[in-house]
């Protein structure tokens, strides 16, 4: 067991908080808002397209318009999906703007998948994309935990973050 301090969700042990992700219709007008009147940012502002994405266990195409920005430690990912069929882009549709997850940089991505699904959370969208950027590649997994608190977590590894070599 590491030193920082964990949270646990139905018995899977998860690091803290390292990602809140938000839904939006206009990432860039939204970061520019958060930017001038919260001073949250600077912002960096990308369009994204995953190598890979499955989509409720389908093969699936998305592009997102993403805004980052430091929060102290974690990352405030503003997110516009601009095409395909997507976790994001129902939330968008179905909830509206706001809150979609919280997400965890984690040391063994696969093992911590197969322990969330063993805890009964269902997988509703992976990704997986080599990012230049960083030279190293992403994966991620977003769960339906919405009975824990309405929130959905996102699984995360990047290769070339500290935090997530084991």
């Amino acid at each position: 067991m590491t030193p920082e301090i964990e949270a646990s969700i139905a018995g899977v042990a998860l690091p803290p908080v390292s990602q809140i992700g938000m839904v939006v219709h206009d990432a860039r007008r939204t970061a520019q808002i958060y930017e001038s009147t919260l001073g949250i940012g600077p912002f960096t502002i990308y369009d994204f397209t995953p190598d890979k994405q499955w989509y409720l266990g389908r093969e699936s195409r998305l592009t997102l318009r993403q805004a980052k920005a430091m929060l102290g430690p974690v990352e405030l990912e503003i997110m516009q999906p601009l095409e395909g069929d997507s976790l994001f882009s129902r939330n968008l549709a179905e909830r509206g703007e706001g809150l979609d997850h919280l997400g965890f940089n984690v040391r063994d991505f696969d093992g911590t998948c197969a322990a969330m699904a063993a805890a009964g959370y269902e997988a509703l969208m992976r990704a997986e994309s080599y990012v230049p950027t960083y030279d190293g590649t992403v994966r991620a997994c977003v769960f339906d935990t919405r009975s824990v608190g309405g929130v959905l977590f996102e699984i995360i590894w990047k290769s070339w973050l500290p935090e997530c070599q084991p």
